[in-house]
């Protein structure tokens, strides 16, 4: 799967380890300090917070791109970096997650492309999403533990997406499930019925969001620094 074309295939991560963990009431901090970046790729770690069976949160650093514990090679999870809530209780990879599974995941902003009209073949142009404050957003996922031959284990997650909203709809159908403060809990908690879950995986309010053009240098994962999210005023 392309990263063009899947939905949120480029995210920047900028907020501080300790400063998520304070944001999103950590209890255990077990993940290094990640470098901040402006072009965090699937395949690379993010940040992600779960809750034990007794409620304690704990922050990790997960691999972005769902490698399912039965997989036979892990290379599957760069197909499996967004799971959509219409189908998580259908596809394998995702339907014993939503139940057991789930995580928070905080970051800056995000990355889509919008084909150009008319459009032109392999062409997309890319627009950044972030808060206008400058607040982190924090993702609805899902992760889960896999382990190679070796028995080495590898920790990795995949975000939810919606339907988009007013602000997303005319560059992207779809959207990462942006969870409010008052829904963290709610999300985490051991032994939340479906139903009430169900309810959290909706579009965000359509004036959470700003959003901008951006160059054509983010569609290189190897392109990061500050100058990536910076607005441009004419298609790349």
């Amino acid at each position: 799967m392309s990263t063009l074309t899947s939905v949120c295939g480029r995210m920047t991560s900028t907020t501080p380890r300790n400063t998520l963990a304070q944001l999103l009431a950590v209890d255990e901090v077990d993940a290094p300090e990640l470098p901040i970046s402006w072009n965090v790729a699937p395949t690379q770690l993010v940040y992600a917070v779960a809750a034990s069976v007794g409620g304690a949160r704990k922050l990790r650093a997960l691999r972005w791109g769902l490698v399912p514990g039965w997989a036979k090679d892990a290379r599957i999870g760069s197909r499996l970096i967004n799971a959509r809530c219409e189908s998580l209780r259908e596809k394998p990879a995702f339907r014993s997650l939503i139940s057991t599974r789930r995580v928070l995941m905080p970051v800056s902003g995000f990355y889509e492309w919008r084909r150009p009209v008319p459009r032109v073949p392999g062409l997309r142009q890319p627009f950044y999403f972030h808060r206008a404050d400058g607040a982190p957003l924090v993702f609805a996922g899902l992760c889960d533990l896999w382990l190679d031959d070796d028995g080495r284990p590898l920790r990795s997650c995949t975000i939810i997406t919606t339907a988009s909203n007013k602000t997303l709809a005319p560059v992207h159908p779809r959207m990462p499930v942006i969870l409010p403060p008052e829904a963290w809990e709610q999300w985490l908690h051991p032994g939340q019925p479906l139903a009430l879950l169900d309810e959290l995986l909706v579009p965000a309010a359509d004036d959470l969001l700003d959003v901008h053009l951006v160059g054509a240098a983010v569609n290189n994962a190897a392109n990061n620094g500050p100058h990536l999210i910076l607005q441009q005023t004419v298609p790349a």
